[in-house]
């Protein structure tokens, strides 16, 4: 009996069944994006080719319909590069990626180094991978494309997010409000976010930098509450960054229109700086929609006041 062997195809066979990454290979991936998601036991549905970052363009966005967390993808021919780890982690700051993937023919240990790192130094909410893209052949058949994960994020984050059918009513309750907070954001700052709710109590936004969060929560003593959440897992760094930021903190309060509590959080490792009112997510309908009409420009208020000045915190011990 004849028997094949398995050839695994170079950069330049890969290149001739797909000539360019832009214009044939990106829509093949559109196509066969379920060849990924099993890979990465996801499920992403593509929503953008070539879609705009600034003055760039992202290969693929889109969504992870399980966890509602946007998706970046970044397609690389070749050996993975410096410039294109540099355009990954660009275009997961903008969009606000939660899941974020990149593709090359040849992931380079260092860039696989670099993948881990940003999984273990990134929020919770955020996942990195780094996928290999082999072709195979046995004698003269079709090429069998096959992705390899290399590097992705540690089990503390592969938590598997519970089905929208099975998730409780009050969780159900949580993800619709964020879902019209999200809508009514959006209506006053188009583009503003890519980031959806889900079936919990809180939502977490970006802020611009790593360990400060903008979150929007519903507290176990009835408080909606917007804040800046800090933790870079040191707690004395922690407080060193909400102290830098209460330095400014009659400009600050001036811009929201309204008095803040600085929380030190005592007992705790994470510090933060937030506003708070009365609002339960079993409150009856008028209230939500109150809390809606509050939350949006808060929210955007909140960016809008404290982005600039966390990017410009010079991190440094405080002991």
């Amino acid at each position: 009996m004849d028997i094949g062997y398995l050839q695994k195809l170079n950069e330049a066979a890969i290149r001739k069944i797909w000539p360019n990454e832009t214009r044939d290979f990106s829509p093949w991936l559109v196509e066969n994006i379920s060849l990924l998601n099993d890979t990465l036991n996801i499920r992403i549905e593509i929503e953008e080719l070539e879609g705009p970052v600034g003055t760039f363009r992202l290969d693929l966005a889109g969504i992870d319909r399980v966890s509602q967390k946007p998706v970046v993808i970044e397609n690389q021919f070749g050996e993975s590069d410096h410039d294109h780890l540099g355009k990954l982690i660009t275009y997961a700051a903008n969009r606000e990626a939660g899941i974020v993937v990149w593709i090359a023919n040849e992931i380079q240990p260092a860039h696989r180094a670099s993948i881990e790192w940003l999984n273990n130094s990134s929020p919770p909410e955020m996942s990195f991978y780094a996928i290999e893209l082999e072709v195979f052949s046995i004698a003269n058949s079709q090429p069998a494309p096959h992705f390899r994960l290399v590097a992705g994020p540690p089990p503390r984050k592969r938590r598997e997010i519970t089905p929208m059918d099975q998730i409780t009513p009050r969780n159900r309750r949580y993800q619709n409000f964020f879902d019209r907070l999200r809508e009514k954001i959006l209506e006053l700052q188009p583009n503003f976010t890519r980031a959806r709710g889900l079936p919990q109590s809180w939502w977490g936004l970006g802020i611009g930098r790593t360990d400060f969060s903008l979150v929007v929560a519903f507290t176990i003593d009835d408080k909606f509450r917007i804040e800046i959440y800090i933790d870079n897992g040191v707690k004395e760094d922690n407080e060193f960054a909400l102290a830098k930021l209460e330095e400014n903190k009659l400009t600050i309060e001036e811009n929201i229109g309204q008095p803040l509590h600085w929380d030190y959080l005592r007992d705790s490792r994470l510090s933060r700086v937030y506003v708070a009112i009365d609002g339960s997510i079993d409150s009856e309908e008028k209230k939500l929609e109150e809390l809606v009409n509050w939350g949006a420009p808060m929210i955007i208020k909140f960016r809008e006041v404290f982005g600039p000045l966390i990017r410009n915190i010079e991190m440094e011990s405080s002991t």
